[in-house]
């Protein structure tokens, strides 16, 4: 699918023939748009009209509302509870709807469409206002009348978080969802079939079964029964095992902060160790506390310290630094491997180190009681016994002898655990005797149930204290997909009203139910593998629309033991179905784990057999007429010999093509949040990319390795190009180009090589990236002679200095000079030697008016200067009113400055140059927001000139 994007609207379009002047969307036009989707229709009949999707997206509004999504920490379905690389809801709603409707075959009623779209995705990540949905609703209806069938039913067979089925819902879609793993099974199930089943319903426990309101409100009576039984269950928790939380008298208790032991390493002290990172407790300005340990009578003691003066530099020395610790008493020193080894022989302990408590003036820090029963309690009887894995990739706590779940909590965490999910586990029973209906009570029951499954993520040793400039606060587990090792932790207040209290897990929940559809017919959700996904459906009945497991990438189903433990002993009676086995299924569960199969050539063949079924299964169930929407957000590339190897698209990809799916089209959206952990200072994968396929038709041909090569070169640039005017983000355009070359190759049965046999996909991925090395290669061609020379010189030599007669001979070869260069501003020269002047490393003062010797690679500079800059007269701004008044000089089309920030990305990626890399890719990701600076600067000059010429 070509793709291109309106300066004015952010529509992408692809279409087969010319569009007119003036239309509301800019059109790319080209073979590969009217070869992909023409082999789509053949497989269907030449009725078969392509759906919009298949033509034109608002890639930019559902970028932006995409990543607002992301961003936003409360009333949103992530609320509800925890699940891995949840696909913004945004960004469903806008493909589910583009999938249904057909394109009308004309610029104006395309128009329509688009915008409808735009207004289904508010920029902020909302959801759509009720008339915008109303309007979306209609197209749906006009479209069921106009084809005498019923609107597809949405079929997502790995649910996950449930964004697919909500979003289907909220357009008036039937939905079925099913997912091996039973907690996102029990998540969708909550969203999309219990909470609709009890729309408008007053609640159980109003005055006299009544509450006014529910029809402005559909949710006002579950709400409201809610916040009354997690109260009764709050006040029965606290009857069992208040008295284990022992009241202050300087504060209402926030969290308890403790550290891990092991005894001294010298055995003339053998005093225990505490282990933590760091002696600070907040950094807040004028709130400042810090640990200062003591040595008394064979212990440490910790006295707390206020304010920035003192020895907090001599308290930072004793803290840990890359799992190093030093005794307190005897300054001996602590190593990881001798942690190891204590807590693998049982010999590690816990240690107490502060309560943070808030009064009236704020938060603050007093010390250890001198005498903590929670110190000294044991454990319950019945507590989660499953053993962890044996990734200790991202498993590292049985490596210090943690090695189940329950070692993980502090006993008194154990004990209060586990009265919430009994104590929750009763309440269908108090539902149906004050009088509610099952419906009622299973709904409530799976609200609080999901409520111990959040209480858990914050009341366990995985639970950090961060430190902040606001005050320090308890971050819940999982801040990456994984359960890493912590020396220090906090222990919340499950009664408190702070993070990790019940009553704030409920309000959380809470909030994310707000974000579900008014109105809907309840769905289906079940756990059930996604091989046989295709018989939860009638053949040939459904929009098949996914967002697949990311390959080896994320441990879903040994992650989700976290909450199983705790969900199971809380909602086994009232899901009997998703919580008949101890833990979640792992045999069957579709990833490349290379620790559950035995190598990662194993487990990537493994993974493609899998998706082969996947595939093939639901290719029965997918409707004719329809395409079949999959969304990967993977990168992956590893070299091995000097080709691509075993990687999550070529794996997948390799599955889609042996059931018979060919990708007839890609969209690429970006929508990662902003604080995302992998990725930070890092060139990580920041976009989505939606796959459109179709099952490739029966009659398709053979081609072979020279015809492919052709078809790249004479097709890939006319859907490349469109890409980077979207802004799609440097590091990102590889992995979407993948989507349209790939387009070309499985339009066909096989590829083969000179000798006959297959051309495997790997080797497809490696020429589809040399095929676009070439095209950001011809880039060079629009550059100015000063440009070229930079480039030549940047790839040989980066920042460094080099010899002035060789940088010489090479300005030669393009007709230029490096005392020109000096003079343009870009080359620093002296002593002999010659470098190319660092962003960062350019003057402040600089006139663009008065340089005579622009360039676009000064331009590049420049502007990747004033981003990356901070303070005053750096940033968005000022980068977008130097490009105002850059480019209306004759030397400088934005475009072309944009192309090169591409191709150097494209360089620096090679050469694994991080720093650089990283400056260019936020060039091109920045370029919407610094486009649209220059714009209201060019209107803020106009505004200047007209006043000063009415004076």
């Amino acid at each position: 699918m070509s793709t291109d994007t309106n300066t004015g609207t952010g529509t992408s379009t692809a279409t087969g023939t010319s569009a007119s002047a003036g239309t509301a969307t800019s059109t790319a036009t080209g073979t590969s748009a009217s070869a992909g989707t023409a082999g789509a229709a053949a497989a269907d009949g030449p009725e078969r009209r392509r759906k919009l999707i298949e033509v034109a997206l608002p890639t930019e509004a559902i970028s932006r509302a995409g990543k607002a999504d992301k961003d936003r920490k409360v009333g949103t379905i992530k609320n509800i509870h925890k699940w891995f690389a949840p696909m913004p809801t945004p960004a469903w709603r806008a493909l589910l709807f583009a999938s249904v409707v057909d394109d009308p075959g004309d610029e104006p009623g395309r128009a329509r469409l688009l915008r409808i779209i735009e207004e289904l995705v508010p920029e902020n990540g909302t959801a759509p206002a009720p008339e915008a949905l109303r309007r979306a609703r209609e197209v749906l209806a006009e479209q069921e009348r106009a084809q005498g069938r019923p609107l597809p039913t949405v079929l997502d067979p790995f649910c996950g978080g449930g964004s697919t089925l909500v979003e289907a819902q909220r357009l008036g879609l039937p939905t079925v969802a099913a997912d091996l793993n039973p907690v996102p099974a029990l998540v969708t199930r909550l969203e999309t079939a219990l909470v609709p089943a009890v729309h408008g319903k007053p609640p159980v426990s109003g005055e006299h079964g009544t509450l006014a309101g529910t029809s402005v409100d559909p949710l006002a009576g579950l709400t409201t029964d809610v916040r009354h039984y997690a109260e009764r269950v709050e006040a029965a928790v606290r009857e069992q095992v208040g008295d284990l939380y022992e009241p202050v008298a300087e504060g209402a208790v926030v969290a308890w902060l403790w550290a891990r032991t092991v005894p001294c390493a010298n055995p003339a002290c053998r005093l225990s160790v505490p282990l933590y990172g760091s002696p600070w407790l907040s950094k807040q300005t004028g709130r400042e506390a810090w640990l200062k340990p003591h040595v008394e009578d064979g212990d440490v003691r910790f006295e707390i310290r206020t304010g920035t003066t003192g020895t907090i530099a001599d308290a930072t020395k004793r803290a840990g630094r890359g799992g190093k610790f030093s005794c307190p008493a005897c300054a001996t020193e602590v190593d990881e491997k001798y942690i190891r080894k204590a807590g693998v022989d049982g010999r590690m302990g816990l240690k107490m180190l502060a309560i943070a408590v808030d009064d009236a003036t704020g938060r603050r820090f007093v010390p250890e009681p001198a005498h903590s029963a929670a110190a000294a309690l044991d454990l319950p009887d019945e507590i989660p016994e499953l053993d962890f894995p044996g990734n200790t990739r991202d498993f590292k706590t049985p490596l210090y002898g943690l090695r189940r779940q329950a070692d993980i909590y502090t006993p008194r965490q154990l004990h209060t655990l586990g009265a919430f999910a009994d104590t929750v586990a009763r309440v269908p029973g108090w539902v149906e005797a004050d009088g509610g209906d099952a419906d009622q009570a299973a709904a409530i029951a799976t609200v609080l149930a999901v409520c111990i499954g959040k209480l858990a993520m914050s009341n366990s040793s995985q639970v950090r204290w961060r430190i902040r400039t606001g005050p320090s606060k308890a971050e819940p587990a999982f801040g990456r997909q994984a359960l890493p090792m912590l020396w220090d932790f906090a222990e919340a207040n499950p009664f408190g009203e702070s993070v990790g209290g019940w009553r704030s897990q409920v309000s959380s929940v809470l909030s994310g139910m707000s974000a579900l559809p008014a109105t809907g017919v309840p769905g289906v959700a079940v756990q059930a593998d996604a091989r046989d996904a295709g018989s939860l459906v009638p053949p040939a009945s459904a929009l098949i629309a996914t967002d697949p497991p990311y390959f080896a990438q994320i441990n879903y189903a040994d992650l989700s033991d976290y909450f199983y433990v705790w969900l199971r002993r809380a909602a086994r009676a009232v899901h009997p179905d998703l919580f008949a086995t101890m833990a979640t299924p792992k045999t069957e569960e579709l990833i490349a784990n290379p620790y559950r199969h035995g190598g990662a050539e194993k487990a990537r063949a493994y993974f493609i057999e899998g998706f082969t079924e996947v595939f093939s299964s639901l290719k029965t169930a997918s409707r004719p007429d329809l395409p079949i929407v999959v969304i990967y957000a993977h990168r992956q590339e590893e070299t091995k010999d000097g080709e691509l190897t075993s990687s999550a698209w070529d794996a997948l990809l390799e599955a889609m093509l042996a059931a018979g799916v060919s990708v007839v089209g890609t969209w690429p959206l970006h929508a990662t949040n902003s604080t995302r952990q992998v990725g930070q200072g890092a060139n990580a994968l920041a976009s989505y990319v939606a796959m459109v396929c179709r099952p490739r038709p029966e009659g398709a041909g053979v081609l072979d390795r020279r015809g492919f090569l052709q078809a790249l070169r004479r097709e890939l640039p006319d859907r490349v190009r469109p890409l980077q005017q979207s802004s799609i983000p440097a590091v990102d355009l590889g992995q979407a180009a993948i989507g349209p070359g790939m387009e070309i190759f499985s339009r066909y049965t096989r590829v083969t090589e000179p000798d006959g046999s297959p051309m495997r996909v790997r080797t497809a991925l490696s020429l589809i990236t040399k095929a676009l090395d070439e095209i950001l290669s011809e880039y060079e061609e629009d550059f100015d002679a000063d440009t070229r020379w930079c480039i030549k010189w940047f790839e040989d030599h980066q920042w460094e200095t080099a010899d002035f007669g060789k940088a010489e001979r090479v300005a030669h070869r393009y007709n230029t000079s490096v005392p020109g260069l000096v003079h343009a501003g870009v080359v620093a020269s002296a002593a002999g030697l010659a470098a190319l002047i660092r962003p960062d490393g350019l003057a402040e003062a600089y006139d663009p008016d008065g340089d005579d010797r622009l360039t676009v690679w000064e331009a590049a500079m420049r502007l990747s200067r004033l981003i990356e800059g901070k303070g005053p007269g750096a940033g968005i701004d000022a980068a977008g009113e130097l490009l105002a008044r850059m480019r209306v000089r004759p030397e400088i089309d934005e475009d072309t400055v944009k192309g090169l920030a591409y191709l150097l990305h494209n360089i620096c990626e090679g050469r694994g140059w991080t720093e650089s890399q990283r400056w260019f890719n936020n060039l091109v990701s920045t370029w919407p927001d610094l486009r649209t600076a220059a714009r209201d600067a060019d209107r803020r000059g106009s505004a200047r000139v007209t006043s000063e010429q009415l004076f």
